[in-house]
């Protein structure tokens, strides 16, 4: 019996419906999640719990009514999973819609990026997403990124979307360029002792967004409300069952 404890933000949510629909054997699971205001508050605490000092009483209180505690001892699980982050798809998403890159993408961008330089810019944005060191080198520890912004956010024209449109219009070299990042990103985890579970390619669309079969219900651009941000970021159960599948494939 694997002792599974899962943790994360609210990208945890479409994780824990597929994984309780699938209900695999061979696992004692636990989830411990909370929305990201609480969860940005969260730390590893030096008698190895994880979740929200003291300090923060609001976030304190907002965990502990969405799991009845405000912490998680790590002592009696065998696998952490750690869900949300460790992604910076905006950054990279940004970088692209501005720079050219040889045999990669050829747009006229006003920035030529040599194959080197991107692929130390890769590995900064890769660096700078690593976890608390308290995860690193120790018993097993699996991230699951955040997804990708759905399709969907397309249809805003908000400007925090404006890079994804320019990608759209452009988008020789996307998906290559995200496959480059996603090694940089499973690099940069790999060297702390962290197992990183890159965003499956097959739920991804040409420009490295999330197919818009996987977002949750209640997303998406509202009519007469394009100019607004929108939730184009939480994913559905579907989408959920695909990463509760690449998990098997790692813990089998």
């Amino acid at each position: 019996m694997k002792r599974l404890l899962f943790i994360g933000n609210s990208h945890l949510v479409a994780v824990k419906a597929a994984w309780q629909v699938a209900a695999p054997g061979g696992f004692d699971v636990e989830f411990f999640g909370a929305p990201q205001r609480a969860w940005m508050r969260m730390g590893m605490l030096p008698d190895n719990s994880f979740g929200v000092a003291g300090d923060f009483k609001r976030q304190r209180q907002i965990t502990e009514q969405a799991n009845g505690k405000p912490l998680v001892s790590l002592d009696d699980r065998d696998i952490l999973v750690i869900v949300g982050g460790f992604s910076a798809v905006e950054a990279m998403a940004d970088l692209l819609a501005d720079c050219d890159v040889p045999d990669l993408r050829d747009t006229g961008a006003p920035t030529l990026l040599s194959e080197p330089l991107f692929a130390k810019a890769c590995l900064a944005l890769a660096q700078g997403e690593l976890p608390d060191p308290g995860f690193h080198n120790r018993p097993p520890v699996i991230l699951v990124p955040r997804p990708a912004p759905a399709e969907s956010c397309l249809t805003s024209t908000n400007a925090g979307y404006r890079h994804w449109h320019r990608l759209a219009a452009a988008p020789v070299g996307i998906a290559e360029a995200f496959d480059i990042f996603d090694t940089a990103l499973t690099t940069a985890m790999s060297a702390k002792g962290l197992t990183y579970l890159a965003q499956a390619k097959a739920t991804r669309s040409a420009i490295g967004l999330t197919q818009a079969q996987y977002l949750a219900s209640g997303g998406g651009t509202q009519p007469g409300e394009e100019k607004k941000r929108g939730d184009h970021a939480h994913m559905n159960q579907a989408y959920g069952a695909t990463v509760v599948a690449q998990l098997l494939t790692e813990l089998q």
